[in-house]
């Protein structure tokens, strides 16, 4: 390759395009499973007697969940193979860049092995907003479902409660849900809404369920800080937030030091390490005020003058599983 000024691109199904450097590596974490087809694109500008040309380098992963493969393009890009571990460390050694990559699972690489999301099958999580059973989750956690469920209630994740989709705003991704069994009640609500004065750099929290089949039922708790007051391409309804989220997260409250819901989480970028994004609680406000039938809660908090352990505490009473089919 040296002195060809020849470049090269990354390209897998449905995703991004990216570029390849010397001595780069590219770790991509891929969601998918199943056979995967990596093509490496070449462009070589040409010179005064060599017209300009492009050229692929094909290879196909079978790709299963929890396995490791290394994939190695040598550098005069006569081949792309897949290695061991140990073959592939001395490339690993020398590397002088990490570029990070993820599958967007929105639009994925294999999409029936992800069917189930577009389908409505899947897990979230939820949380009250009144002690009449009311709760809210994502709207694409609840998109396109037969059948929503409950889990959690009181610790009890062996109980699923039937739930009943009330109003959704997809434009937010925002959902308002009710457990069907009226004999379910919480206690009262013990935190404000905080719909303005959210500055850039305050400390927060997200609470919630990921990948609660791998992880385990106990809820999980995330801090971070509000990266950005605007989310993916200046989007003003959302928060960028660097509390770790995944997938099961969704849905799940985002809330302040003093325990005050600040936003909904609803997604992990696919682009970016540590970058998460929650729907600003004043959306949700707005969302909640216009639900035909749905009576407005007064908000009042019990628990801002606690440490934050009381306050997560408190919270976890009211953050459940939310899963459909």
């Amino acid at each position: 390759m040296a002195g060809s000024g020849c470049g090269s691109d990354i390209i897998l199904p449905n995703q991004k395009v990216f570029s390849l450097g010397l001595s780069t590596i590219v770790q991509y974490k891929i969601y998918s499973e199943g056979e995967v087809t990596i093509a490496v694109r070449i462009d070589c500008p040409g010179g005064q007697s060599i017209p300009p040309s492009t050229s692929f380098r094909n290879l196909t992963l079978e790709v299963k969940h929890g396995d490791e493969y290394y994939v190695l393009l040598d550098k005069g890009f006569a081949v792309v193979e897949v290695v061991q571990k140990i073959d592939a460390q001395k490339h690993l050694d020398k590397a002088r860049i990490t570029q990070k990559q993820e599958e967007n699972i929105d639009n994925p690489i294999i999409k029936p092995s992800l069917q189930a999301k577009k389908e409505g099958k899947g897990q979230g999580t939820c949380f009250a907003i009144t002690a009449n059973g009311y709760l809210i989750t994502n709207h694409h956690c609840i998109e396109n479902a037969k059948e929503i469920t409950v889990k959690g209630i009181d610790g009890d994740f062996s109980t699923k409660y039937g739930a009943t989709l009330i109003a959704s705003d997809p434009s937010n991704d925002l959902a308002l849900i009710r457990i069907e069994n009226k004999n379910v009640t919480f206690k009262a609500i013990p935190f404000a809404i905080r719909s303005s004065g959210v500055q850039q750099a305050e400390k927060v929290y997200a609470i919630g369920f990921p990948y609660a089949e791998a992880m385990g039922k106990e809820v999980k708790l995330t801090d971070g800080i509000i990266s950005a007051k605007s989310g993916v391409n200046g989007d003003i309804s959302k928060f960028q937030i660097s509390a770790a989220v995944n997938p099961g997260n969704s849905g799940g409250p985002l809330i302040d030091e003093h325990g005050n819901l600040v936003g909904v989480i609803y997604a992990k970028s696919t682009l970016a390490e540590s970058a998460g994004y929650a729907v600003k609680a004043s959306y949700l406000e707005t969302f909640l005020k216009n639900v035909d039938g749905f009576e407005y809660p007064t908000f009042i908090s019990t628990i801002s003058d606690k440490p934050i352990t009381d306050i997560v505490a408190e919270w976890k009473k009211f953050v459940f599983i939310v899963e459909t089919n």
